[in-house]
């Protein structure tokens, strides 16, 4: 090892940019290498790793040199840290000894933290002497520094920045200094995505674990944040101290008193600033703040987000709080844009308006849940609720406020409040085929908005209990709820709400295959949506009345209202009603037998009704998968899928799906020649479509059972069953094929 070198650290990770590095500085001309990244990102053990690779040892011998400047403010104290790495002696002309020395042959030298003097005041005489470390022939010379500047009078190769560590890569590093017995487990798991990939914070994690407890770490974490990431000695030494480490790049002369204050905002944003909200956060010096966060490394830009590491940002939170005036601002920025955008979702604009929140989820969450403790909380229960659109139709999986507003109001005795949170988790519940709880949640709305006589209210819980039901396949008590909110609507004027239970009304209809009835309901409600602008309800008529066309074999009209529906569904950002025209276009293709199209049309839907949470959406997409496999006769793909979507049918209380597979199953078994088998399925799916009951489907089981019946008197029991079934939704053409295929 050369004198005076620091021998390697752990490096992990960082195979392709150590490569890299080493390429540039064993070349001809020599390397000029500028490396940067964030605090704690690793530049300092890259650096090392560089000096101790096989062919810079090879190259360069005892001549690799490595220079820390993190105590060096300004060109001189640098030019006497750099002479100290050389072994150069105090002196006259140190300075002149210590180039003599470079030049004397061919070497590397490490210039570690150099943003130190750089960004001091002496950044002139600090980049003069970079120009002297240049001119030195045969020299070979990396920097790093943090953040994205880059100091002048060199010319630098293309700069190399450090990125955080993947997760296997974190994993790794944690697991070398604390053990192996820690790899895979689940409360690793959970702390390691705390650290986002920074190597100095999970170097410092895994040395806390040392004779502790990883759940007892966790718990640490959450009771002292980034206090656990402290080594003995830590003070005086940024690589045995998250604090010490941040504190060099706070200390920056850089950091004047608009980066700090918007450093302190950004520290309570979990999703950062968009670049076009600067200006509201911080006034006429919002976007001159940003870049300073960034060159100093404290932030970084990302998909036109100024965006904080989550180790720093946990720091800066407890250590640099926002001033009132600030937060203030901030608090009510968030507020306004979830109270204009929140509702819009399932509306007009509610693609963009979705848009725009998805990428302030977490910023949204944490500036409501602050409001909630404010003594005006009214206001921000407010706000909770005006994201239910939002968090309804577009999937959003991140946390929003809507338990803790419901909290916060019943601790008030607000009980009009508490009762529009209480709905709004129940209509989040109920597109993600949580039913049991969105029952309870529509329940507890329902008391509550008698208690304040809020009939509106009232009839729209009444409504949802009864879109609940029809979730289950209980149509009766599906028809019952819509029949009462009805009533409640018409009684108080609500044209919407009425609306509204019309069309689901022809819903069930169409599910018991009343296809007359059904298109009578929606073609009753589509001029009326259009009249009242409510583009979504529009969207559900016409698909609806597709669905009626598809189920007739209309193909073409069917086709025609998938694809004037969708452009509206996506208009509203409704995810769930874009899948579903999709997911029906695929339904014809298969019809078709255009299998390709089909497959790809399922393919399209399954990850958006996954995306929404909608366990029926995801079960029907991969029963129809079943479906092309069973038609290409590829029995053991199409058994595997109906396997797959059985469950998620019974989980939701999809009583049609469920039969729909197990009759699928019955057919493959029957073309194995496995009639028992058949015949088994095909009466368990019958019990269930006379549960619903489903006419159209109860006739095609009966014909089955025909088929593989035992004696020709079970077999005319068979046809005449089917014959009843069918004469009662007019199917008299399904009537004749009966005689067709049963002449005798």
């Amino acid at each position: 090892m050369a004198a005076g070198l620091p021998p390697a650290e752990l490096c992990i990770g960082r195979g392709p940019v150590v490569d890299a590095i080493v390429a540039a500085l064993v070349r001809e001309p020599p390397g000029r290498v500028l490396l940067l990244g964030a605090a704690g990102v690793g530049k300092s053990t890259v650096s090392l790793a560089v000096l101790h690779r096989p062919e810079v040892v090879a190259r360069f011998g005892e001549r690799r040199f490595f220079a820390r400047l993190d105590a060096a403010p300004d060109a001189e104290s640098a030019a006497v840290a750099l002479a100290g790495a050389l072994r150069v002696t105090s002196g006259p002309d140190r300075w002149q000894r210590a180039l003599s020395v470079l030049a004397a042959g061919p070497a590397v030298l490490v210039l570690d933290n150099l943003e130190t003097p750089w960004d001091g005041d002496d950044q002139s005489g600090t980049e003069a002497l970079l120009a002297e470390l240049a001119a030195v022939p045969g020299l070979s010379l990396v920097a790093s520094v943090r953040g994205a500047g880059r100091p002048g009078h060199v010319t630098w190769s293309s700069p190399v920045e450090l990125r955080p560590l993947g997760r296997a890569e974190a994993e790794a590093v944690f697991c070398a200094i604390a053990g192996e017995e820690h790899r895979g487990k689940p409360a690793l798991s959970a702390l390691l995505p705390l650290m986002e990939g920074i190597p100095l914070a999970i170097t410092l994690l895994a040395q806390a674990a040392h004779g502790n407890d990883l759940v007892n770490l966790k718990e640490e974490w959450e009771a002292r944040r980034t206090a656990v990431l402290e080594r003995d000695g830590g003070a005086r030494d940024r690589l045995r101290s998250w604090k010490t480490s941040l504190e060099l790049s706070l200390g920056s002369p850089r950091m004047a008193a608009g980066a700090r204050r918007l450093l302190s905002v950004l520290a309570v944003l979990p999703d950062g600033i968009a670049q076009r909200d600067f200006a509201v956060l911080l006034p006429g010096t919002g976007p001159a703040a940003a870049r300073a966060l960034a060159q100093v490394g404290l932030a970084y830009f990302e998909g036109g987000r100024l965006k904080m590491l989550s180790p720093v940002r946990e720091y800066v939170a407890a250590e640099y709080p926002p001033v009132v005036e600030d937060l203030a601002r901030a608090m009510e920025h968030y507020r306004e844009l979830a109270c204009t955008h929140g509702p819009v979702p399932g509306r007009r604009g509610g693609t963009e308006a979705a848009a725009r929140l998805a990428a302030e989820g977490a910023n949204l969450d944490a500036m409501i849940r602050r409001g909630l403790t404010d003594a005006d909380a009214g206001r921000w229960i407010d706000a909770a609720v005006a994201l239910t659109n939002f968090a309804r139709f577009s999937g959003h999986a991140a946390p929003l406020p809507f338990g803790r507003a419901l909290e916060v109001a019943q601790r008030a005795g607000d009980r009009r409040r508490e009762a529009l949170c209480a709905q709004s988790l129940g209509d989040i519940a109920l597109p993600r085929s949580r039913h049991d709880e969105a029952t309870a949640r529509y329940q507890e709305a329902l008391a509550l908005y008698r208690h304040v006589g809020d009939v509106v209210g009232e009839a729209t819980c009444i409504r949802s209990l009864g879109h609940v039901a029809l979730e289950r396949s209980h149509h009766d008590e599906a028809t019952a709820r819509y029949q009462e909110a009805l009533a409640l609507y018409w009684h108080v004027g609500d044209v919407l709400g009425e609306l509204k239970c019309i069309l689901r009304l022809g819903h069930i209809a169409l599910e018991r295959s009343h296809h007359d009835e059904a298109t009578a309901r929606y073609q009753e409600a589509l001029p009326l949506y259009r009249q009242v602008g409510d583009v979504r309800g529009e969207a559900n008529c016409i698909k609806s009345l597709g669905d009626i066309a598809l189920e007739r074999s209309h193909h073409d009209e069917a086709t025609a209202r998938y694809q004037e529906a969708l452009p509206l569904y996506r208009q509203v950002g409704s995810l769930r009603g874009e899948a579903g025209c999709i997911k029906s276009l695929g339904d014809i293709a298969l019809e078709r037998s255009h299998h390709d199209e089909a497959r790809a049309r399922y393919q399209e839907a399954l990850p958006l009704y996954r995306q929404v949470g909608s366990l029926r959406g995801e079960a029907n997409c991969i029963k129809s998968l079943g479906d092309i496999a069973l038609e290409r006769s590829q029995h053991d793909e199409a058994r595997t899928r109906y396997q797959e979507a059985l469950p998620l049918y019974r989980q939701v209380g999809a009583v049609h799906g469920e039969a729909d597979c197990i009759e699928s199953l019955g057919d493959i078994a029957q073309a194995h020649s496995e009639t028992s088998a058949a015949r088994a399925r095909y009466e368990e799916a019958l019990a269930l479509y006379e549960r619903i009951p489903a006419p159209y489907s109860i006739g095609w089981t009966h014909h089955r059972l025909a088929v593989l019946a035992p004696d020709s008197a079970a077999r005319r029991r068979h046809i005449e069953a089917a014959c009843s079934a069918w004469r009662s939704i007019d199917r008299n053409d399904l009537v004749a094929q009966l005689d067709q295929d049963f002449p005798s």
